[in-house]
C-alpha cells in the first residue's frame, strides 16, 4: 500500500487495487498514443476494458456509495466532499468521451495525446482526493458494516460476468503481495477458474497492450 494513503479501520485494499489498475492502463494508453498504436486490436481491447471497468466503478459509487454516506452526514465540509466526488465523476466522463472519440477516429497518425494527458491528470487528482478525504469519511460514518453493504450491492449490480473480467484486470501486473492477498479471499474453485480460464482468457487478446513480462500462469 502507498505510504501516503491514510490509516483507516476499514481495509480499502480493493479500492486501492482498482485505482492502481486504472492508472496503469493510462500509462499504457499514453505509450500507445506516442507509438501510433491506437489502431492495434489489443490496444482497442485494453481501452475498452479500462472504460468498462471505470464506468462500473464510478456508476456504482454514484448510485450505491455516495448516497449511503450522504444519509449519515450533516457537516457542510463533509457534504462538500461528496459533492466534489460526484462533480469529479462528471468531469472525468466528459474527458472519457473525448478520448473515446480520438481512439475511434485514429488512423495510425498522431493520437489524442492532450486528451489522454488530461484524463490521466484528472483521474490522478480524483483518486488522491478520494483516498485522502472520501475514504476516511466513509470510515468514520458508515463504517465497516456500511462498506460491506456497499460491496454486496456492487456485486449484485455488476453480476458475475463483471467479476470474471474484474479479477484478471485488477491483478494484471499487480505486485505479488497484492495478487496473493486478492486470490486468498477467493474459494479454491474460483482460484482454479482464475488460473486456468480467466487469466489466460484475459491475456491472449491483450498481448500488445500488456507489459512485456506478463505471461499466462503468472499467478500460479
Amino acid at each position: 500500500m502507498d505510504n501516503h494513503r491514510p490509516a483507516t479501520t476499514i481495509d480499502f485494499f480493493g479500492m486501492y487495487l482498482a485505482h492502481d489498475a486504472f492508472m496503469r492502463d493510462l500509462i499504457r494508453l499514453t505509450a500507445a498514443v506516442a507509438e501510433n498504436r491506437l489502431t492495434e486490436p489489443s490496444v482497442r481491447i485494453g481501452w475498452e476494458t479500462f472504460r468498462r471497468q471505470l464506468d462500473r466503478h464510478h456508476s456504482t459509487e454514484d448510485h450505491a456509495l455516495w448516497p449511503l454516506v450522504r444519509t449519515t452526514v450533516t457537516d457542510p465540509a463533509d457534504l462538500a466532499i461528496l459533492d466534489d466526488m460526484e462533480a469529479e465523476h462528471e468531469g472525468i466522463e466528459d474527458l472519457l468521451g473525448k478520448v473515446e472519440h480520438g481512439i475511434a477516429t485514429a488512423d495510425g497518425g498522431p493520437g489524442p495525446r492532450s486528451d489522454v494527458d488530461a484524463l490521466a491528470a484528472a483521474l490522478d487528482t480524483h483518486f488522491t482526493h478520494e483516498e485522502q478525504l472520501a475514504l476516511p469519511l466513509i470510515d468514520r460514518t458508515v463504517g465497516p458494516s456500511g462498506w460491506a453493504a456497499f460491496g454486496t450491492e456492487m456485486r449484485k449490480r455488476n453480476g458475475i460476468r463483471a467479476v470474471t473480467e474484474y479479477l484478471p484486470w485488477a491483478l494484471d501486473d499487480a505486485p505479488a503481495e497484492a495478487r496473493a492477498k486478492m486470490l486468498g479471499f477467493l474459494p479454491a474453485p474460483i482460484r482454479v477458474l482464475y488460473r486456468y480460464v480467466l487469466e489466460p482468457g484475459y491475456i491472449r487478446p491483450r498481448r500488445g497492450w500488456l507489459s512485456p513480462d506478463i505471461d499466462e500462469g503468472q499467478n500460479k
